[in-house]
């Protein structure tokens, strides 16, 4: 299907990393609700980087390419949630593993209502910077 290779958030430079997406949400969602998500999230999860899912996202392609952009973010989800400091793991570490579960069921169930680019090929990296939606 696609004949184009798919570009890479490691494609980006190390500042349009830090600036991409819109955090943990669906565009459509409020600012503010958003921005209270992702503060809450960044509790948990310091390196289940949302911003390469919406990069992942932004590129698009087909059901599977969708699949493993949630996968691979719901993953780094679980690795994080199981990483808790100590001091506090006991509270922590199921807090995360459900807050894992349920953004994952999040992103499979809403991400397909807008927000991934179904498309026949990749998005170009240039396309992805100057088009994504935040």
């Amino acid at each position: 299907m696609q004949s184009m290779s798919r570009p890479s958030f490691h494609d980006l430079t190390t500042q349009q990393q830090r600036q991409f997406g819109n955090g943990v949400g669906p565009y459509w969602l409020p600012n503010n609700m958003r921005n209270l998500i992702t503060k809450t999230a960044s509790w948990f999860f310091k390196d289940a980087s949302w911003r390469h899912h919406d990069f992942g996202y932004a590129v698009g392609g087909d059901r599977w390419d969708r699949a493993r952009c949630d996968w691979k973010f719901f993953t780094a989800m679980l690795r994080d949630a199981v990483s808790q400091p100590v001091v506090w793991s006991l509270i922590a570490v199921p807090a995360a593993l459900l807050i894992s579960v349920v953004l994952f069921l999040a992103v499979r169930i809403g991400g397909q209502f807008g927000s991934f680019e179904y498309r026949d090929s990749y998005a170009s990296l240039e396309d992805v910077i100057g088009g994504y939606r935040t």
